[in-house]
């Protein structure tokens, strides 16, 4: 976790230990998710793109049936970064061609350079990703946001829509923290699942 982030919401950076997990290389495809639940309704997708549109709720269900859970934010963030805080999964300078920031979604694992040190796809870009954690601040922040606490989820990762924000680096560097009700559903995010060892 970084101070390489104008986002006052991930500051300062943090020295976390985690213990060891797993999680999926690749977001949940549409095609896992409608055997899961076959009545979801949402646009033609192809069966290879991640799912998006869903809840986290609908995620978190989705995860607990396949026998795993939804990834922490800070799991997120050690897949994607790996141990030396880069700001992208490649390195740490922004190319907006090693990453989904277009103006549509790619079915998984398109862009090999979109791929952490560990192996793990999508995390810069495509959809962005719920987590597990609730919005909270960082140890020893001096910043206060009124929705802390246990009413938004934290949401991770770069996505395709950012493109419509004038791809602000901000918006999809690894450090980045975004956040929504969990009973809210967005076209740009999916997720992936994770599972403690």
């Amino acid at each position: 976790m970084s101070d390489a982030t104008l986002s006052l919401n991930a500051q300062p950076a943090q020295k976390v230990y985690l213990k060891s997990f797993f999680i999926d290389q690749f977001e949940v495809t549409f095609e896992s998710f409608h055997r899961f639940k076959p009545k979801f309704k949402y646009e033609t997708m192809n069966r290879s793109e991640p799912i998006r549109g869903v809840s986290w709720y609908e995620a978190d269900a989705y995860c607990l049936s396949q026998g795993k859970r939804l990834p922490t934010e800070v799991e997120w963030e050690k897949a994607a970064r790996g141990s030396d805080e880069r700001l992208f999964v490649w390195g740490d300078q922004f190319s907006q061609e090693n990453a989904n920031f277009g103006n549509q979604v790619r079915s998984i694992g398109s862009l090999p350079s979109d791929t952490s040190v560990y192996g793990v796809s999508d995390l810069n870009g495509n959809v962005s990703e719920w987590t597990a954690s609730w919005y909270n601040s960082y140890n020893n922040s001096e910043f206060k946001d009124i929705l802390y606490g246990e009413n938004v989820k934290v949401i991770r990762g770069g996505s395709f829509h950012k493109m419509k924000h004038g791809l602000m680096k901000e918006f999809i560097i690894l450090p980045y923290r975004n956040f929504a009700p969990p009973q809210e559903r967005f076209w740009d995010t999916g997720f992936r699942c994770a599972k403690s060892i």
